[in-house]
């Protein structure tokens, strides 16, 4: 019987094809790096530009089901010099020196462990003092906004990713390219020819375009940053008037602020119907699918999107009822953005460490733990970007700042309005 199972196996091998059995497993894993162009976790589901390609492609020979946690992998893809020879070369990026406007100068270099694939043997780096770390490109971002690190390398599309949250980021050195890869191990060269007549096709073309519109277009990439008091008031003039009626009607009817509700949609949509987040999600209000169902809205209709988002923001605040009016609209906001279940597990650390958990400013200092492994991994709820929640909290708010301005001075003419617009909104 074994002697019969193993020429089984050696007749099977053998006449299978890579590409064959790539298409006939049932489960299909992958190891990405983690970088935000590569995969990230969201409300919905995993992202990223890479996740999704890799996901297209393997859905069309039949595969649907892409794991990501395993310990052994059937795709590796990450960035490297050297190609192998089981390796598709998907495509080129610029390498970048990076460093904090506001810091100070320094040859030091940190580099997170993933980037051992590359060779940094270029001219000039040789001034640097480089040093692998085992932090993530989350926390190695962080610490360079917080003058913690000097310098640190990264490709051009995770610097474009972190720029729209960490606007002091400057590139300092263009190193050269890098390559990023998909490894199929063991590849007899059938799934390398499957490939290059994937990327050939029209449809994965359009699929790409897509993708580029989503992940780096000029709205996804600037999605975050303070769209600047001017433009804002512009945009209160010629897309404000097709929305008021409902923010006012949904507010009133779910006891709200409805310059609140109106702020919140703008740092969303930037109150655009058609938007649709890298995340996947969508509408005036951009509500994720489970919660547009949860409330049984069409969120892709304006008006049951400002209804659907109305009642659920209603109901976050009374969910943090017990904090004081500051906490409970911060916690509400950020649990719009990140999502109750991540706010629940800071709020638990918080409250585990003996720290105020009505003070903002406190747990405020938690949302940033939310991105940071030796915090996340104790979580039930893990990994989030707890920076963007604190960003997307502190821009909503200063849209509030400026309607609230404005709706108090609405019998004024409106050149009077753009003068008298304070400096610091």
């Amino acid at each position: 019987m074994v002697f019969f199972a193993s020429i089984y196996i050696i007749y099977t091998n053998a006449t299978y094809s890579s590409y064959e059995s790539l298409k006939s497993k049932n489960d299909i894993s992958v190891n990405f790096q983690n970088l935000p162009e590569m995969i990230m976790p969201s409300r919905e589901t995993s992202t990223g530009y890479q996740y999704e390609l890799i996901k297209k492609y393997l859905e069309t020979i039949g595969q649907k089901n892409l794991i990501t946690e395993n310990i052994t992998y059937d795709i590796n893809v990450y960035y490297t010099t050297s190609v192998c020879a089981s390796c598709v070369v998907i495509n080129e990026e610029d390498l970048l020196i990076i460093y904090n406007a506001t810091g100070n100068e320094g040859k030091d270099v940190e580099v997170i462990q993933p980037f051992q694939n590359i060779n940094l043997e270029y001219d000039s780096l040789d001034t640097f003092e480089i040093n692998y770390s085992n932090n993530s490109i989350d926390e190695l971002i962080y610490n360079i906004d917080n003058n913690l690190v000097t310098n640190s390398i990264i490709t051009r599309s995770s610097y474009l990713f972190y720029k729209k949250y960490f606007p002091n980021l400057r590139i300092k050195t263009n190193l050269g390219k890098v390559i990023l890869v998909w490894d199929f191990q063991g590849d007899d060269g059938s799934i390398l020819a499957d490939i290059n007549a994937f990327f050939e096709k029209e449809d994965t073309k359009e699929f790409i375009s897509g993708l580029k519109d989503k992940y780096y277009s000029k709205n996804s990439i600037s999605s975050y940053i303070f769209i600047g008091s001017r433009l804002f008031i512009s945009d209160m003039i010629t897309k404000l008037p097709k929305y008021e009626s409902l923010f006012k009607k949904a507010s009133e009817d779910n006891n709200l602020d409805w310059k609140l509700l109106a702020s919140i949609s703008y740092q969303e949509s930037k109150w655009n119907n058609d938007a649709v987040s890298p995340t996947g999600v969508k509408g005036v209000m951009m509500l994720t699918q489970n919660t547009a169902k949860m409330l049984n809205v069409n969120r892709l209709k304006p008006n049951e999107s400002i209804i659907g988002a109305a009642r659920y923001f209603s109901a976050l605040l009374e969910k943090y009822s017990a904090y004081n009016d500051i906490t409970r609209t911060n916690l509400a906001l950020a649990s719009y953005n990140a999502g109750p279940n991540h706010i629940n597990d800071i709020l638990l650390l918080a409250k585990n460490n003996g720290d105020n958990i009505e003070n903002w400013n406190v747990l405020k200092s938690y949302l940033y733990k939310l991105n940071q492994k030796k915090y996340y991994k104790k979580m039930k709820y893990g990994y989030a970007r707890g920076w963007e929640a604190v960003q997307y909290i502190e821009n909503v708010k200063q849209y509030y700042d400026i309607i609230t301005f404005l709706d108090n001075k609405d019998n004024e003419s409106d050149n009077e309005l753009f003068n008298e617009v304070p400096s610091t909104l």
